[in-house]
């Protein structure tokens, strides 16, 4: 629902920070399309830590499952 609004603070900004609720997909689709764009669009990305997106997970355990949910559905 926000996706072009939280690209374009990624593109325009060093550092975005998304707050939303449980199960909103800040985890699991943020990465997808920030993944997507990057692919798509490297000229926008030329300044930034290409392949550099950080998710903050409250437990070990969530964290990895979490990456491991994501690259199997990136392939």
């Amino acid at each position: 629902m926000h996706e072009r609004e939280i690209m374009e603070n990624i593109e325009n900004f060093v550092v975005t920070i998304v707050c939303g609720e449980t199960g909103s997909g800040k985890s699991t689709q943020i990465p997808k399309f920030v993944l997507e764009a990057q692919t798509q669009c490297p000229w926008k990305f030329q300044n930034s830590s290409k392949g550099l997106i950080g998710i903050t997970q409250p437990r070990r355990v969530a964290a990895v499952s979490l990456a491991q949910r994501v690259s199997e559905e990136l392939g």
